[in-house]
């Protein structure tokens, strides 16, 4: 064959090759990688593991079990009661019997029908869990299969709230001797694992009523330092922390740093009304003179102590313990308190016959010096700080005060011996109906920590909860308000907002009200970049 012709058939030849082989390497190398959707689960830090899976005594505040268990009503982000199992309820003109009408077609996890015998039956498993409304209940009846009727000795203005934070389980959960055995609710969620001390794991119920959950897995992480779950937050970790259900409340010092990251969201609102104040001994000296009650209140500068000390994250209560932002509606306007004086303070104490006779700064009286022991816990590291700082002011006006910090159980042991003077009172909080912290602090027979026994105050409690009128029982606030005023239990200090700081990637998360709201929303939270 010609040269020429065979180096031209050559040429054409690996031409063809070199063609071929471009081709198929585009057939069989991999193709451009398509992205995956981002998987559908959330890691929430908490601070306190629970202590069961029961849904009246499972943990603190019920928090991580909130998705598995669901109530008859809730309370949204403004305090108010939004229907849930329930769709409706009337209440009778007396206010003694309450029906809810339920939704129809729910069932539990294990497929059991929802209806009026399982709210029966969840209200009565224990009793002792909702000792308010049982003081007052006569009965409660399955009129039908759903309709639901409590009846009551008297009228129970509160019984809404109470309802709120009472979690519906099936009556599969118990075994044939009334035992407890598995967690079976209506909620969006079930349970996976329980590691105790270091893990809760839900995973999402396909069926549920309102519509399968985005999220495949919630997973609630114990991590009990509040400065550790913010570093997890920020290292991605976790994805979302804070809120006091769960003892999961931030540092005050970290909550300026989370705000400054780009990939993090700081969501806070006054969704769980909590009174923090000092508390005195009226039952024996100093505090058992009003005078010295009154010349504390002035002394101590509470909107400069709140700012200095927890900042934009809360409130200071300027106008006794409703001019919370949640109980602003409650307020008695009429009330001045006692603000900022330090001159009407040492007027007081002089009236009262404590002068500094021997010039050492702090005054005296028949030979015995101004001196009080102020008992904390240092629970909440910012209390450390304001106890300082009224040791500090009370210092001006000539009182010594000598700081006692001790373990939180401890504290309740002193408060029920009476060995304090000042007390710090922190994380009682409620519902947005501030009669269940009243109770508790001030009803001299139910109270469970009474630090101020008066009968009229007691008698205006007790008329608070019976009355079903909101235009009345607005009245009923304004006189215990004056109540607290004229007698001076304590100095109300602040109140302090959830906050919650949560991964941008973190969609339609929200916070409802009450001391259940933490988790309510995750049936409708998803995972986005």
């Amino acid at each position: 064959m010609n040269k020429r012709i065979t180096a031209l058939l050559i040429c054409i030849i690996a031409g063809v090759v070199l063609v071929c082989g471009i081709i198929l390497a585009g057939w069989i190398s991999p193709p451009e990688e398509v992205p995956k959707e981002l998987p559908q689960e959330i890691v929430i830090g908490i601070g306190e593991d629970i202590k069961g899976l029961e849904p009246v005594s499972g943990c603190p505040w019920g928090a991580p079990l909130r998705p598995i268990y669901e109530t008859l009503v809730v309370e949204d982000a403004n305090l108010k009661i939004q229907p849930l199992l329930a769709e409706s309820w009337d209440v009778s003109e007396d206010g003694k019997v309450w029906t809810f009408h339920l939704n129809k077609g729910i069932k539990f996890h294990d497929g059991t029908p929802f209806n009026a015998s399982v709210v029966k039956f969840s209200f009565e498993y224990k009793p002792e869990a909702y000792r308010a409304l049982y003081a007052m209940l006569k009965s409660i009846d399955a009129i039908d299969e759903y309709t639901v009727r409590f009846v009551l000795n008297k009228s129970y203005a509160p019984l809404l709230r109470d309802v709120s934070s009472a979690p519906i389980m099936s009556p599969t959960a118990v075994d044939e001797n009334g035992e407890f055995k598995s967690p079976v609710g209506t909620g969006p969620f079930k349970l996976d694992e329980w590691v105790k001390s270091q893990k809760i794991v839900l995973v999402k119920n396909e069926n549920y009523w309102r519509g399968a959950p985005k999220l495949e897995v919630v997973t609630f992480k114990i991590i009990p330092d509040a400065s550790a779950r913010a570093m997890a937050l920020e290292t991605g970790e976790i994805d979302l922390t804070g809120h006091r259900a769960g003892r999961g409340v931030l540092y005050v010092p970290d909550i300026p740093r989370l705000r400054e990251e780009p990939e993090i969201k700081v969501i806070e609102g006054y969704t769980q009304p909590c009174v923090n104040w000092i508390q005195f001994n009226t039952e024996k000296e100093p505090f058992n003179d009003l005078k010295v009650r009154k010349a504390v209140y002035y002394a101590i500068d509470t909107q400069k102590m709140v700012t200095f000390v927890v900042g934009e994250t809360a409130a200071p209560l300027l106008q006794g313990p409703l001019s919370m932002p949640s109980t602003k509606h409650l307020l008695n306007r009429e009330l001045t308190w006692y603000p900022y004086n330090p001159e009407k303070a040492k007027e007081l104490l002089a009236e009262a016959g404590w002068k500094d006779t021997d010039g050492d700064g702090f005054r005296d009286r028949n030979g015995e010096q101004l001196k009080v022991t102020f008992v904390l816990s240092a629970r909440h590291p910012e209390v450390p700080k304001i106890a300082e700082i009224v040791q500090a002011q009370l210092k001006e006006i000539g009182m010594d005060v000598e700081l006692q910090t001790v373990e939180y159980g401890a504290q309740k042991m002193m408060f029920k011996k009476g060995q304090y003077g000042m007390m710090m009172q922190l994380g009682v909080c409620g519902h947005g109906d501030p009669s269940l912290w009243l109770n508790y602090f001030f009803h001299s027979k139910r109270g469970v920590n009474c630090a101020f026994k008066n009968d009229t105050l007691t008698a205006l409690i007790d008329k608070v909860y019976t009355t079903v009128n909101e235009d009345e029982r607005v009245k009923i606030f304004y006189d215990i308000q004056e109540v607290l005023e004229e007698n001076v239990p304590g100095v109300f200090i602040y109140t302090d907002a959830n906050v919650v700081a949560v991964n941008e990637r973190v969609k339609n998360y929200e916070m409802f009200g009450g001391i259940h709201g933490a988790y309510l929303s995750l049936w409708k939270v998803y995972i986005e970049e």
